[in-house]
């Protein structure tokens, strides 16, 4: 009951199925890179800067993002990339309205949330940087 009843997160596993779910849907959205034509057509059509490198920079750093983002990989380095392709995202589809574009908007806040926090114990940035240093989380 001690448990139920604190403000001790779980964090290590907790973050961690975040972390995966999270990764999951933003590599779903990155498999558009295959086929870009729409997202082309619609970036020309709403005369958006660059659309042909805009489109596919979005779609790679999702794609690359939402790997690095399961094994917990660059964590710190790549979330703000993807908050800024979500941040495009909603001012292209959403015109600006973060209340229009809630989905990319909850996304840019786990990302944010990832960015603040870290990727967790079950991590390759745990493995690789903080388990050497003798660091806890």
């Amino acid at each position: 009951m001690t448990k139920i009843f604190t403000s001790n997160g779980t964090w290590d596993n907790g973050i961690f199925i975040i972390r995966i779910v999270v990764a999951f849907y933003i590599f779903r959205h990155s498999l558009e890179l295959f086929d870009m034509h729409i997202l082309i057509k619609f970036l020309k059509e709403i005369n958006f800067p660059f659309p042909v490198f805009s489109g596919y920079a979005a779609k790679i750093i999702e794609f690359i993002g939402s790997i690095l983002l399961a094994a917990g990989l660059f964590t710190r380095f790549i979330t703000p990339l993807l908050i800024a392709v979500m941040a495009g995202v909603i001012y292209t589809m959403s015109e600006g309205d973060i209340f229009n574009g809630e989905l990319p908007f909850l996304f840019a806040l786990h990302f944010a949330l990832f960015f603040f926090i870290g990727p967790g114990k079950w991590s390759l940035d745990y493995l690789l940087f903080d388990k050497r240093n003798n660091k806890k989380i």
